[in-house]
């Protein structure tokens, strides 16, 4: 565990950092993303911020309060359904035309209330849909680059290796196992893949933002709020831990180019983080709210044996493949 005010020390620490920093928050118009990209804002001298979200009333609002908080930054706000592949292929394309380098690409997406369907691809496939696309920027970084999905890390279960699409068989509770499982499997996989970037998956614990009426309803929603506020993390709190996992030295990637700048040096009493294959400073990160290792090596070590990252990433190819020729 990282505590608040280590966090505190190394985010203040960003400030002192040369050169431009280019962030792109993946459902960046509420919540965890929200958060995090205002405190972003306020910790970087001149930062670049795409939001990319379905409001654009929200999207409005986050520009102008992100321009208050640092006149020296630029931002903008890319409007999008990204449940659909083909909209994060537009999306990308108009970051692609804007930017030669991106330092983090941050993943919250997660919710609609369109289909069962679209969750999981928000949860998923979009989620890799821009990772893919934007490798290329992420491998230009002078950062080193960071990958953070924000979803359900430590949460892995069984998951069937002819179900990833959840087609075969669905039900909620599966569906849920199978995003986080996925997506700490991905994580770990293009960790190898890509080993001058960091990938992350972390849980972000119980945040007390307007997502939780949206799951629970208008009824439930503010009760489970009142209820859990003991255990429960402001916005502000959850974008400063979100700010430090993205930058902190503590989560490098496997093989930096330089290994004396992989991110904001470690405060002290801070330790580099173990990967999710055992690792110290692996690559690839399966972590809680406040920073620490939340990986479940059992199940992630049987999966490794059965070479199930790969054949997800295989699998995910395959489906990207699929929806945009479906002759094939």
């Amino acid at each position: 565990m990282v505590g608040i005010n280590d966090v505190r020390k190394s985010n203040a620490a960003l400030h002192a950092r040369d050169g431009d920093f280019v962030a792109v928050f993946v459902g960046g118009t509420s919540g965890i993303g929200e958060a995090t990209a205002k405190e972003l804002a306020k910790a970087i001298k001149k930062p670049t911020i795409h939001l990319v979200g379905r409001n654009q009333a929200a999207g409005s609002k986050i520009l102008e309060e992100l321009k208050a908080a640092n006149p020296d930054g630029t931002f903008h706000f890319i409007q999008s359904d990204v449940s659909l592949l083909r909209n994060v292929d537009e999306v990308c394309s108009e970051i692609k035309q804007k930017e030669k380098a991106i330092d983090l690409l941050f993943l919250s997406t997660g919710h609609t209330t369109e289909g069962l369907e679209n969750n999981h691809a928000l949860r998923y496939y979009s989620r890799m849909r821009f990772v893919h696309n934007l490798i290329p920027l992420l491998g230009a970084s002078n950062g080193p680059a960071r990958v953070v999905s924000v979803l359900a890390a430590g949460q892995e279960g069984k998951i069937e290796e002819d179900n990833f699409d959840l087609q075969k068989s669905w039900s909620f509770m599966k569906s849920n196992t199978y995003a986080a499982t996925m997506n700490s499997l991905a994580v770990e996989h293009l960790a190898t893949l890509y080993p001058s970037i960091s990938f992350v998956h972390v849980f972000p614990g119980i945040v007390r933002t307007p997502l939780m009426n949206k799951t629970l309803g208008w009824i439930a929603g503010p009760i489970v709020t009142f209820l859990s506020r003991p255990m429960s993390i402001s916005p502000q709190e959850s974008g400063e831990r979100h700010v430090f996992i993205s930058t902190s030295a503590a989560y490098p990637p496997a093989t930096p180019e330089d290994p004396a700048h992989a991110g904001v040096p470690l405060v002290e009493g801070v330790k580099t983080s173990v990967a999710s294959t055992g690792k110290i400073g692996g690559g690839s990160y399966i972590l809680n709210y406040d920073g620490a290792n939340a990986a479940q090596e059992k199940i992630m070590s049987g999966y490794r044996a059965e070479d199930f990252p790969k054949k997800l990433w295989a699998h995910t190819l395959e489906t990207f493949k699929k929806v945009f020729d479906p002759a094939q």
